[in-house]
């Protein structure tokens, strides 16, 4: 029972086997899902200084929401005629940079993943020979069922770390991807308001 109930939480949710959240995997970012403005601007939002290093701040995971809007808005207010184009190129930037912070995390939560799935069919291989081994079993048979339980046990526990520590950082690419979005509306508005 324990097996089936360990086999069914690393259940994939996605078209991928290895993908261990609830939510549906989307490996990389589009922008309009995010920007409603024209994203045909010319030039590359790393050759301009100032641009870089607005996006450079923002990009890091530990940047809150709060943080970035009001870097925004003072970026907003500053920029001279050419606000919107330049707006739009901090928005490319910063979905960039987003775009690869969350890829890295996929990758790390699909390693997890894939672990979590290994560790399940381990537990249930396990969970099959123990009840191979007769509970009353004596002299070799008995040590053979100690070290057998001994092992599902501590396999089952790392099963369930892992599946907390998944639980928590399922949570990381959708907090960057509504970061990104409360982002996006900012520029927007100052962009095009």
């Amino acid at each position: 029972m324990l097996t089936v109930a360990l086999l069914a939480a690393a259940a994939p949710r996605s078209e991928d086997p290895d993908w261990p959240c609830p939510q549906r995997l989307v490996p990389r970012l589009a922008a309009a899902a995010y920007w409603s403005g024209p994203l045909d601007v010319q030039g590359d939002w790393q050759a301009d200084p100032e641009i870089a290093a607005l996006v450079r701040r923002l990009a890091p995971r530990r940047v809150s929401t709060e943080a970035g809007l009001a870097e925004i808005e003072a970026v907003a207010k500053a920029a001279t005629a050419d606000r919107p184009h330049r707006l739009a190129l901090v928005f490319r930037g910063l979905l960039e940079e987003t775009d690869r912070e969350r890829t890295a995390l996929i990758g790390q939560l699909t390693q997890m993943g894939r672990r979590q799935r290994e560790l399940a069919e381990l537990v249930g291989r396990l969970a099959d020979e123990l009840r191979s081994v007769p509970p009353d079993a004596t002299g070799g048979a008995a040590e053979k069922r100690v070290d057998l339980q001994q092992r599902h046990d501590f396999t089952a526990r790392n099963f369930e770390e892992i599946r907390r520590t998944i639980g928590y950082a399922c949570e990381a690419p959708v907090g960057l991807d509504a970061r990104l979005g409360a982002w996006a509306r900012a520029l927007q508005a100052a962009a095009f308001g």
